[in-house]
């Protein structure tokens, strides 16, 4: 998969969320298709941190929406 992740977005996850772009990209997600191109990924980071990540799918590029520290509800499903 290839990620592309925009500098604004990268930015917005750190500040509001917490999230580094490097914890994106590592760890084991499970993929779900939320709607149209958008797709909703749950998963542990290596270091331990369950994130939940959106993105969007452009051909065979998936672009970073989103990244955020997932629910409780969230967890259940991994």
């Amino acid at each position: 998969m290839r990620l592309v992740v925009k500098h604004h977005i990268a930015l917005k996850i750190a500040k509001k969320h917490g999230v580094a772009v490097a914890e994106v990209l590592e760890g084991k997600f499970l993929y779900m298709r939320v709607k149209g191109n958008r797709y909703r990924i749950i998963g542990k980071t290596v270091g331990g941190r369950y994130l939940t990540i959106f993105v969007d799918k452009k051909g065979q590029i998936y672009e970073l929406v989103t990244a955020r520290d997932s629910t409780d509800s969230e967890k259940k499903v991994i």
